[in-house]
């Protein structure tokens, strides 16, 4: 009965922490939809979520404004690719410690974004 205990405990565990990506003092727990930085939970709109779900699924790759509108809102989306900076801004305003000066979330000029998870 331990063993079977231990057992599930484990998968328990381990189950939570494929649900959590940590990147320097941020914390994505995907399912929950929470994210943290040192600790405190920070307001996520569902899109700056979403925003952040393809940046860490993708660390360290040019993602362009198209990419990411067809990723992000999908592929019937015909708005303006500006849109993807205007939630980009607010994102860092809410995950970075300087937004003006990201660590994160870094411009690319003429190519897009790239996310640096071990910044």
């Amino acid at each position: 009965r331990i063993r079977a205990a231990l057992r599930r405990l484990v998968r328990e565990v381990s189950g939570r922490s494929l649900d959590v990506s940590r990147f320097g003092d941020i914390e994505l727990h995907r399912e929950a939809g929470i994210v943290k930085k040192a600790g405190v939970e920070v307001p996520l709109t569902k899109t700056e979520l979403r925003l952040l779900i393809e940046f860490a699924d993708h660390p360290n790759m040019v993602l362009s404004r198209d990419q990411l509108l067809e990723r992000v809102w999908g592929y019937d989306y015909l708005g303006d690719s500006r849109l993807v900076d205007a939630h980009i801004r607010r994102l860092r305003v809410k995950i970075e410690d300087s937004p003006n000066d990201p660590r994160y979330i870094i411009t690319n000029r003429g190519l897009g974004y790239r996310f640096l998870p071990g910044a």
